[in-house]
């Protein structure tokens, strides 16, 4: 998994001369060119504040994240005026299919695009409204206050800004450096997989299909095929541990490993062949424990990651800069920024739910696919349950159309 690098101390002797602080007062500082620091400052900006992007490299690094969100995160996107550019990197869905059980269950209408994370962030980048100033530098200094914060970059460059707005993904060096402590929810909570894949194309062109574990102790979440680009794309959320039998099982033969696990997709669909290197990463559910305190916030992931698995995380990041955005005018229409101020951003009620519905998902759904305890089994048997009821009654609702005109012919006409 690829992480933002930590800036490594600049010895005296080397260190590049300190150059003067930018004349500017920029009403907002951003460290962090991801999807969550790239809408921030287009949201800040596009509401006339100086905002200043302060990205560690000129292209996002191949790392592999989230390669898929839904039509709610293109909305949003569409409001800042980046969706134009996010959907140049995005490759368009148009039907959800779902397997359960060893079977395909429905294939429904539904709005999602998929991606590869870097080349979204990119293209993100480029469509960036012309009111935002942004730099390319690595962080190597920074003073935090009620009042004022400033950066300092590693060629000398310095900046300074009413509000610092931490947005560096997994990166923990920045947050590590200003005393943030992050507490660990989950340690090895998910591991997951992805691979191009052999897979017909025509098959999948313009369909996702989401197929879950057809065992009860096989450690499998689910596994999704869908098309972007010009490949069939698979993710497959496990929560194996990494370096483990069934892991490097699947590393040694994805195609064998699927057909074992899942042979009613295999039945369905034929075997998933993996074309190319498969990309893993592991995921720990960390967040930061003390979040309050004058003049900065953290967002995104810099402030508590998620299992993809589920869809929350760039769902999380884009609420955090929606709730950010509602603040920030009252903010700085009073002087200072202390945490008086920055703790509302963390008590806002539309934040803490996000936050609460995305952990706690990510939470619930490993333990009821993993837990031995008694309450876990109850959670897994009673989603079971209720899903294969409503399973029932859907294809019972399905096959009435079909029942109705043979009852009615076989019933004896009455007597006149």
């Amino acid at each position: 998994m690829s992480q933002p690098e930590a800036p490594d101390p600049v010895p005296d002797a080397a260190a590049p001369p300190v150059q003067p602080i930018d004349p500017t007062l920029y009403d907002a500082l951003v460290i962090g060119a991801g999807i969550a620091g790239l809408s921030f400052a287009a949201a800040a900006a596009r509401e006339g504040r100086r905002v200043l992007l302060v990205a560690a490299r000129d292209a996002h690094p191949r790392e592999f994240r989230a390669e898929k969100f839904s039509g709610r995160e293109m909305d949003l996107l569409d409001g800042l005026g980046l969706g134009h550019g996010a959907r140049k990197a995005a490759t368009e869905i148009h039907i959800a299919a779902e397997g359960r059980w060893g079977r395909l269950i429905k294939r429904i209408p539904s709005q999602e695009y998929a991606f590869h994370y870097p080349d979204l962030v990119d293209a993100v980048r480029v469509a960036m409204p012309d009111c935002a100033d942004h730099v390319t530098g690595r962080v190597t200094g920074m003073t935090t206050g009620a009042e004022v914060q400033t950066l300092t970059l590693a060629d000398g460059r310095r900046y300074e800004g009413r509000l610092l707005v931490i947005a560096t993904g997994l990166g923990e060096a920045l947050t590590r450096s200003l005393g943030f402590e992050r507490r660990v929810v989950s340690q090895g909570n998910t591991l997951v997989y992805g691979f191009n894949t052999a897979c017909s194309y025509a098959l999948f062109a313009g369909e996702q299909l989401a197929w879950s574990a057809e065992g009860a102790g096989d450690g499998i979440a689910y596994l999704t095929l869908f098309p972007l680009g010009t490949q069939v794309r698979a993710n497959l959320f496990t929560y194996w541990p990494r370096g483990g039998a069934a892991a490097e099982a699947f590393l040694a033969d994805p195609a064998a490993a699927l057909q074992r696990l899942m042979p009613g997709l295999t039945r369905t669909y034929g075997p998933v062949e993996a074309v190319g290197p498969v990309q893993q990463r592991p995921i720990d559910i960390v967040e930061i424990a003390n979040p309050v305190r004058d003049g900065v916030v953290v967002i995104g992931d810099a402030f508590c990651t998620t299992c993809p698995g589920w869809g929350t995380g760039i769902t999380k990041a884009l609420s955090d800069v929606t709730v950010l955005a509602r603040h920030l005018p009252g903010w700085l229409a009073t002087p200072g920024m202390d945490s008086a101020k920055i703790a509302a951003f963390y008590a806002d009620p539309d934040k803490l739910a996000v936050d609460r519905r995305s952990v706690g998902k990510s939470l619930r759904m490993r333990r009821m696919k993993m837990g031995r305890d008694m309450v876990s089994r109850f959670l897994s048997v009673r989603s079971t349950v209720f899903r294969r009821g409503e399973q029932v009654l859907k294809d019972a609702a399905a096959r009435l159309p079909h029942a109705l005109p043979r009852i009615r012919s076989n019933t004896p006409a009455a007597n006149p």
